[in-house]
């Protein structure tokens, strides 16, 4: 469990208000490519990827009207996620964001710029995982925060001018890497 100021975090909640651009369901200008189909938001893209074995699945996410709509079929227990998808899923998340930073960058580099050294925070009051909950009195915010320390981490990376800041970096660690493959 980490802890964030709320006064000095780039907090995101709402795709239509101040950093709602780093959300999963925030509706990009141009689709992420990725194998034969194209995702309006990453969070297609990140629902597609636990689901590397059945590409009918993936294709059904790609085709979800929304965002939500796609969380909610890839959240479904009753499909056949990949293996160890618990294990790889902060990978794949990254592997997200970069696909999503290199396909509207004039969107997301001035964005992330203007974030300088705060905090990225998710703010979420049901996801501890992903993101933090306001806490006393929402003078904090409290959660892991995996996806904005995964935001943090590409902006110092974007800095260092290191590689693994490419999407291709992380893609072939990954059984995502079978979601560049034409399905069967």
């Amino acid at each position: 469990m980490r802890t964030y100021p709320a006064e000095s975090a780039c907090g995101f909640r709402y795709t239509r208000a101040e950093w709602g651009e780093f959300s999963n369901f925030y509706p990009l200008p141009r689709p992420i490519a990725a194998a034969p189909w194209s995702f309006p938001t990453s969070e297609h893209l990140y629902q597609a990827a636990k689901f590397a074995v059945a590409p009918n699945i993936q294709a059904h996410i790609a085709a979800a009207p929304t965002a939500r709509d796609a969380a909610r079929i890839g959240r479904n227990r009753g499909l056949p996620a990949s293996p160890f998808w618990n294990e790889m899923r902060v990978d794949a998340m990254r592997w997200t964001i970069r696909r999503k930073l290199e396909t509207v960058p004039e969107l997301l580099l001035p964005i992330l710029e203007r974030t300088a050294e705060r905090p990225i925070v998710e703010i979420s009051t049901r996801d501890p995982f992903w993101g933090a909950a306001p806490a006393d009195g929402g003078t904090v915010y409290r959660g892991r925060n995996a996806l904005g320390r995964l935001w943090m981490e590409l902006r110092q990376q974007l800095r260092d001018g290191d590689p693994r800041a490419r999407a291709d970096a992380w893609r072939d660690g990954l059984t995502i890497g079978k979601l560049a493959a034409t399905p069967d």
